[in-house]
């Protein structure tokens, strides 16, 4: 893995310790999906999602993969990049799509599924935070403007900061591990922690 971060924590020197922030993953979760309806995400058109959402097999419809219905919906977003969808796209031949499906649902999956230890969660994250990486070539000019690999840039950036700011967690938390279900920017999640 690459040992660059680009999440540094901010300081507290009222209480002398790191303050580790991100964007809530349910909220990275649904502006994904809705970018990916509107097709360029990595790249890729919306094309792979409407063709699985017309054949039945799946949870997955039309309105959903044009998000018409509730575009800020958690479940809908789980399930527009569930498992079933991706071996779905696997059959009519749209292996790019899948692998994308993979790596959004396995960051969904570390943010929340229970009884995972530590190290696998960081792995489960790694998947798309090299997707990311690939679309950009630091030190090159002009440097990325609003789009990144098909994502807005506040986004992408979003993403990467939430996955380098939960690995870097960690190594900050006492025993080097952590709920992950508290670590949120929706207060009335982390309320009562």
């Amino acid at each position: 893995m690459d040992s660059s971060f680009f999440y540094v924590p901010a300081f507290s020197s009222k209480r002398k310790q790191h303050e580790v922030s991100c964007i809530d993953s349910s909220h990275l979760l649904t502006r994904t999906r809705r970018k990916c309806c509107k097709g360029g995400l990595d790249g890729l058109l919306n094309d792979a999602w409407n063709i699985v959402a017309k054949t039945g097999h799946t949870n997955l419809s039309i309105a959903m993969t044009d998000c018409v219905i509730d575009p800020m919906s958690v479940p809908l977003a789980a399930t527009h990049f569930s498992e079933e969808v991706e071996k779905a796209m696997i059959e009519e031949g749209y292996i790019d799509e899948a692998n994308l499906c993979r790596d959004v649902r396995l960051l969904w999956k570390a943010e929340g599924a229970p009884g995972i230890p530590a190290r696998e969660r960081i792995g489960m994250r790694l998947g798309l935070r090299r997707r990311l990486l690939r679309h950009v070539t630091f030190g090159h000019f002009p440097p990325p403007g609003i789009f990144i690999g098909g994502l807005p840039s506040q986004l992408w950036e979003g993403l990467i900061s939430s996955i380098d700011a939960k690995t870097l967690l960690y190594s900050l938390a006492n025993g080097n591990t952590y709920n992950t279900r508290a670590f949120s920017s929706l207060c009335g999640e982390t309320i009562f922690l």
